[in-house]
């Protein structure tokens, strides 16, 4: 893994980790652990990837110590992704499990589940909604269904996005409907000297007419012109608050658009640096997902997608997501 390259003296000092964030910040320049070891009562496997760990030996229907919750936000540091396999979770005990890595935020902003306390977010699949969407729920109807999903990061469209996401999958179909993450560290370090050339300083605009299956969003309408749209404006890398570490921050791509520049220039300029970050070398090509596997991404260093599955197979995810912290940039912002 590539070390952070700094562009300037401001920025390292804009870069020094915020030590109540995690227990544990990490080194500017450091080595993801990329072999099996155990911590705080716990086995951690590093995927075979740029990115991601298997947490075995933790239960999240019980209770966990200070030791077991301290070395999970290190395991979750050093790694952006863990996964645990066959949990049995309640409702309540994925609550639970997601505030030790943050305050939950209300979803009832996304969709307003009677069933379902406020902080779960309902993700699913119904075929016999599919067989006559005309007559699904509307809230169904503008989900996510059994498409696919873009690359992205979660709610990048607000002033202060969500620090990550817990997920939890109840049903799963037999094939397809799986989640795949992208190394955004990696995709900064590893920028080549005109891309990172070009995108210091600036910052582009997050639209939210579209969600990550391109549906439009309930009340919104594709901005006329990206660049007078008004939408939340976030630098083009950002400064991790808990590592210290810098990852590209592209957000979603749909209707984006780089202040500053015209619409043709930033539309060349966000093709390159999207065509650049989903290389396979920065992402994690997931084979499976299984009934009982509990997911945790981080949002500030990372994006996702998910495949497509067949339509007439059920699939059921409860997510909850972790408040986050004011974007910070690495540099000056520079417009014009």
């Amino acid at each position: 893994m590539g070390t952070m390259r700094p562009r300037s003296a401001s920025m390292n000092q804009l870069a020094k980790p915020d030590s109540t964030t995690y227990p544990f910040p990490r080194p500017q320049a450091w080595a993801r652990p990329r072999k099996p070891y155990v911590m705080g009562g716990f086995q951690v496997v590093p995927a075979d990837a740029p990115l991601g760990a298997e947490i075995r030996g933790v239960d999240f229907s019980k209770r966990l110590n200070d030791t077991t919750i301290n070395a999970l936000h290190e395991a979750w540091a050093d790694h952006s992704i863990l996964i645990w396999r066959e949990q049995d979770l309640s409702v309540e005990d994925q609550l639970r499990a997601g505030r030790i890595f943050g305050e939950l935020e209300e979803m009832t902003h996304v969709a307003v589940e009677d069933e379902l306390p406020p902080e779960i977010l309902l993700i699913d699949n119904e075929p016999e909604f599919n067989q006559d969407l005309a007559s699904a729920p509307e809230k169904y109807s503008r989900g996510l269904q059994a498409k696919p999903l873009r690359w992205h990061s979660d709610n990048s469209y607000r002033d202060v996005p969500p620090r990550g996401s817990l997920f939890y999958v109840r049903i799963a179909p037999p094939t397809g409907g799986i989640t795949h993450f992208l190394n955004m560290y990696d995709a900064y370090n590893d920028l080549p000297e005109d891309l990172l050339a070009a995108i210091e300083g600036r910052w582009s605009k997050q639209d939210r007419t579209l969600n990550s299956a391109d549906t439009i969003q309930p009340g919104r309408t594709p901005p006329d012109d990206v660049s007078t749209a008004d939408n939340v404006e976030h630098p083009l890398a950002r400064v991790h608050a808990g590592t210290g570490r810098i990852a590209l921050y592209l957000g979603r791509r749909q209707y984006q658009y780089i202040c500053g520049f015209p619409v043709e220039d930033s539309e060349v300029l966000l093709d390159k640096l999207w065509a650049y970050a989903q290389q396979e070398k920065f992402i994690w090509r997931r084979t499976e997902q299984r009934a009982g596997d509990l997911i945790l991404w981080d949002n500030r260093c990372a994006m996702h997608s998910r495949d497509p599955f067949d339509p007439n197979h059920r699939r059921i995810a409860h997510r909850v997501q972790m408040a986050g912290e004011p974007v910070v940039a690495p540099w000056p912002r520079v417009d014009g």
